[in-house]
């Protein structure tokens, strides 16, 4: 699924085009495997769920945190800038945005 990312700065906002593939569900719909793609950066991730909450892993960034619902893109936005730089961190919160739309088309079928 293609989407646009906006990163807002002082003097205007930056957009680019990026995109998700959902690659796998868990049977019990708690975990996922996708790939984003945005800017000429591949990001290979898995989220989901556990005990505690909800995490992502990054594996080829050597990424991982705890994340929100995937639609919460200001929260997720915020947590994994603290990891990679902003632009990367708009490009995969933006991702995760779409994966639920993805994971719910997934659903209904």
């Amino acid at each position: 699924m293609k989407y646009t990312c906006i990163l807002k700065k002082e003097n205007g906002c930056e957009t680019w085009e990026a995109e998700v593939c959902l690659l796998k569900a868990s049977r019990t719909g708690r975990q996922y495997e996708a790939e984003i793609e945005g800017r000429g950066t591949y990001f290979h991730i898995l989220t989901g769920q556990h005990k505690y909450g909800d995490y992502l892993c990054i594996p080829s960034h050597d990424v991982g945190c705890e994340r929100s619902k995937l639609s919460d893109f200001f929260w997720n936005r915020e947590r994994i800038s603290r990891l990679m730089g902003e632009d990367d961190a708009v490009t995969v919160a933006t991702g995760l945005m779409y994966l639920e739309a993805l994971i719910t088309d997934k659903a209904s079928d």
